[in-house]
């Protein structure tokens, strides 16, 4: 009787010291997996330096400089390739009757171009691009060329030649796409003329 109160007290004893010291977990992981490590809210080395570069003006206007002298040497080149700046060009037109043509009296040109006719604008000026003919020309000078015309302008209409350069296809007339006009001294190789009536006097003394 003695013995199996012994062994009850034992039992309780072991019962109460489980209760106090709780369970522990034989899986260490389990608790190494509950921490949770912060997230750093100091930005990175790229967004700092995309940051950096964003708000540098002066990368700003290095890269402005940058664009516009690429613009400009894009432009010169154009320029020296199509030969549209020429020093020692001429165009010249006179008044004159037509039927159903223009003779430009003489063209000097350093490369092969074009010779169009075009109208005139609601101020006076020459009205572009629509042309009504054109004649092709080859580089050197040139004398009486002949244009056909496919709109019949009237008497006293103030018309335009204008010079092109020959630089997209050879033979074709792409203005104002590739054959550009040519310019002497910055101006455009544009000359007005006007269309004279038929002299009856002259035509009933030919009769």
């Amino acid at each position: 009787m003695k013995y199996s109160s012994a062994v009850l007290l034992a039992l309780l004893l072991l019962a109460s010291c489980s209760t106090d010291g709780g369970i522990v977990s034989s899986n260490p992981s389990a608790n190494s997996s509950a921490e949770v490590t912060p997230k750093s809210s100091e930005p990175s080395d790229a967004e700092s330096a995309d940051n950096d570069t964003a708000d540098d003006p002066k990368a700003d206007a290095e890269t402005a400089d940058l664009e516009a002298t690429n613009e400009e040497q894009t432009d010169e080149a154009a320029a020296d390739l199509e030969g549209v700046d020429q020093k020692n060009v001429k165009l010249v037109v006179s008044d004159q009757e037509t039927a159903g043509q223009i003779i430009v009296a003489e063209v000097s040109t350093a490369r092969d171009g074009w010779i169009s006719i075009h109208k005139s604008n609601v101020d006076g000026g020459i009205q572009l691009p629509d042309s009504i003919g054109q004649a092709r020309v080859n580089s050197g000078d040139s004398e009486k060329v002949v244009i056909d015309l496919w709109d019949a302008p009237y008497e006293g209409e103030k018309l335009w030649a204008l010079l092109h350069v020959d630089a997209g296809d050879r033979g074709t007339y792409e203005f104002p796409e590739k054959d550009l006009a040519v310019r002497k001294n910055g101006e455009m190789m544009a000359r007005s003329f006007k269309i004279k009536g038929k002299d009856k006097d002259r035509e009933e003394t030919e009769e």
